[in-house]
């Protein structure tokens, strides 16, 4: 059976591909790693040939039942930067290598945001983004300055918006112009300033703990904003601390405790009688691979549920450890929100809280929304197609 071989760009590796019983072997030639199989419908599902994509949002004209359940591949051969293939239906497609060493992870996704960096204790540099710098406006913006920002926010989970207008309602402007606004049992937008009765803790003048908000809620809010109007009065201090952190520190410290706090079943629930959300999961949350997900801590409402052979010493010790480790002022980075700053926060990753504030002798009011994870998302890959667009004129 022989091979065929190409160099398909000139900083690639090169490809051998062999025709199988029906499915395409393909490996790279420079290394010893085992082949990889290409189903012949996954093969399908990549053609872009007239007909079988809508050509303004590239989306499939053809669903699996226009398939034949036993589609194999008749021929393929590689032709610089493509891999031509054709099938038993008679289709014949024209796919780019580049696409499919990306879709096999033998190359890097270039539009992915960067992947999250740990930190224990406050960063060299606060990450503070002048808000004008990144405009309304998508073709007059600063690139660059787009870039950086959600650079920032993902590899550290968080950063602060300045100079924006220190008015009610702004917030909503900004979630908007970085993502989605999303609802929740709040509103759109919520107050948080002492209020005589307080349908949250957050809407006391107390001291607040490192936590993450609505643990409760189906899905748990992405991104929190929280935009300050006014901030007169003494205390009231931001905090962050970085969740992923704590989490890895825990599984060095304690193995066992950070299994109880992974596998251990959470009940969350938020009831003042005339609202109740109620919701399910675990306070360290991981994919099938392992890679870290989120992390839910509020301990003034939640509760491990009993089953048997559920060790809860090692969920409590866990649960204790991670308090202490999270509110240890070593490992969080302090500061005052200015009238104008924004604090924009990964709320599946950095834990808030803040300092006592004394109400009577000056005004604090911040406002808060929260949209999701998409929203940044698809907002760093544009800015980099746009800026590569830029480059290659």
């Amino acid at each position: 059976m022989a091979l065929i071989e190409s160099v398909w760009t000139p900083a690639a590796p090169n490809i051998a591909c062999a025709l199988v019983d029906g499915r395409l072997m393909v490996r790279r030639t420079e290394d010893d790693l085992a082949p990889i199989a290409l189903h012949p419908k996954w093969l399908r599902d990549r053609s872009t040939e007239p007909g079988q994509v809508d050509t303004t949002n590239f989306q499939r004209l053809f669903s699996p039942i226009d398939v034949r359940a036993d589609l194999e591949l008749v021929d393929a051969s590689i032709e610089g930067p493509l891999l031509n293939v054709s099938f038993s239906d008679g289709h014949r497609a024209r796919l780019d290598l580049v696409a499919i060493e990306q879709a096999v992870g033998w190359r890097t996704d270039a539009e992915a945001p960067p992947a999250p960096k740990p930190w224990t204790k406050p960063l060299p540099e606060f990450p503070y983004v002048d808000w004008n710098r990144i405009t309304f406006d998508r073709d007059s913006e600063d690139l660059d300055a787009v870039i950086a920002f959600l650079d920032a926010f993902f590899r550290h989970g968080y950063v602060v918006l300045r100079n924006t207008p220190a008015a009610a309602g702004v917030v909503a402007r900004v979630a908007n112009r970085l993502g989605y606004l999303v609802g929740q049992n709040f509103g759109w937008v919520f107050d948080v300033e002492a209020k005589p009765s307080p349908t949250d803790l957050a809407y006391t003048s107390l001291a607040l703990p490192a936590h993450t908000d609505e643990p409760y809620r189906m899905p748990v809010p992405g991104i929190q904003l929280l935009h300050c109007v006014a901030n007169e009065a003494p205390g009231g201090d931001s905090t962050l601390v970085d969740g992923l952190a704590a989490a890895l520190a825990l599984e060095v410290a304690h193995p066992e405790w950070h299994a109880a706090l992974t596998d251990t079943e959470v009940l969350w629930r938020y009831d003042m009688g005339t609202d109740t959300v109620v919701n399910r999961g675990h306070i360290l949350e991981y994919d099938q691979h392992g890679q870290f997900r989120k992390i839910k801590v509020n301990t003034k409402l939640d509760e491990p549920i009993v089953r048997p052979g559920v060790d809860l010493d090692a969920f409590y010790a866990g649960r204790r450890w991670l308090s202490e480790w999270t509110n240890d002022p070593t490992h969080q980075v302090t500061f005052r929100l200015e009238p104008g700053d924004v604090m924009f926060m990964d709320n599946h990753r950095a834990l808030h809280g803040r300092t006592a504030f004394d109400p009577t002798r000056g005004r604090r009011h911040l406002q808060g929304c929260y949209i999701e994870h998409d929203g940044p998302d698809t907002m760093y890959r544009l800015a980099i197609r746009r800026r590569r667009a830029k480059v290659c004129g």
